[in-house]
């Protein structure tokens, strides 16, 4: 097994499951991936099948053993543009005592949809229609979306600290460049680092550094170009830290860092 197809087991160990999550996890490009890819099924080392790749020696989850009952959230809360529902309004094709309509002829979204309580990841405190949260997993990251009639549900507990757990548990395995925990309440965003709350993400990436174990300082990038230097002079920073044991980190949350970095971080870290 050669560097490549070692990266993309790693990959898929980590929960990779599908192309895109695997390019994103390993940074490698598609076609490296595709061969690999081919390569380690030919020998048996994954396994693809209709939730994706996963390892040879890893059984395929279990089909959802629960069942949805009274609760209707997903029908109320997601968005279904295929069928033009907004967010937070109930599908029109929703009827009490008879749900929906349309069941057999619904939506690809509708079919495929199966929240993370469903799937038995979450006690009942989780339950969308008392949470008043939907838990969805995607291959890179924990989608949250919130009830408006509750919009702070997800900071209460014991919400918020299972939602920080996640996100600590997802920069430990994947780390900072390629993982998310993700929530969507009414018109606002925000993505958890830990027990720090980022609020209104760009789409160009956040950058970060830890300042306890759960916590952390945040840049909030304007491009992708941006976005590499912050990750430069935050490389910077980890290397004084280890030469010199600490180093300042800068206070204002959209710096936006120019070279060379070395010489401004000594001089606020007073080791010149």
């Amino acid at each position: 097994m050669d560097q490549t197809e070692l990266q993309v087991v790693r990959a898929v160990e980590a929960g990779a499951t599908t192309m895109k999550g695997i390019v994103d996890a390993t940074g490698l490009s598609r076609l490296k991936v595709e061969r690999a890819l081919s390569t380690l099924e030919k020998q048996k080392f994954l396994i693809r099948d209709g939730q994706g790749f996963r390892p040879a020696n890893r059984r395929a989850p279990p089909s959802p053993s629960r069942q949805c009952g009274t609760c209707n959230a997903c029908c109320d809360i997601l968005e279904v543009a295929a069928v033009d529902k907004p967010v937070n309004q109930l599908c029109k094709h929703w009827q009490n005592g008879t749900g929906c309509t349309i069941y057999d002829r619904r939506p690809q979204m509708c079919r495929s949809f199966v929240c993370a309580w469903l799937q038995g990841h979450l006690d009942d405190d989780w339950i969308p229609e008392k949470a008043g949260l939907i838990v969805h997993f995607s291959q890179d990251a924990v989608n949250v979306t919130v009830d408006d009639h509750c919009p702070d549900r997800w900071r209460e507990e014991p919400y918020f600290s299972k939602l920080s757990e996640w996100s600590l548990n997802g920069i430990k395995r994947i780390g900072n460049r390629g993982y998310a925990t993700l929530v969507v309440s009414g018109e606002n965003r925000f993505m958890l680092l830990g027990r720090t709350i980022v609020p209104e993400p760009t789409l160009f990436g956040t950058a970060f550094l830890p300042l306890t174990p759960d916590t952390f300082r945040f840049w909030r990038a304007t491009s992708p170009e941006h976005l590499q230097r912050l990750h430069e002079r935050m490389a910077e920073i980890e290397r004084i830290r280890q030469e010199f044991g600490s180093c300042a980190i800068p206070e204002n949350e959209d710096d936006d860092p120019q070279a060379p970095y070395r010489p401004a971080l000594l001089r606020q870290s007073n080791h010149v």
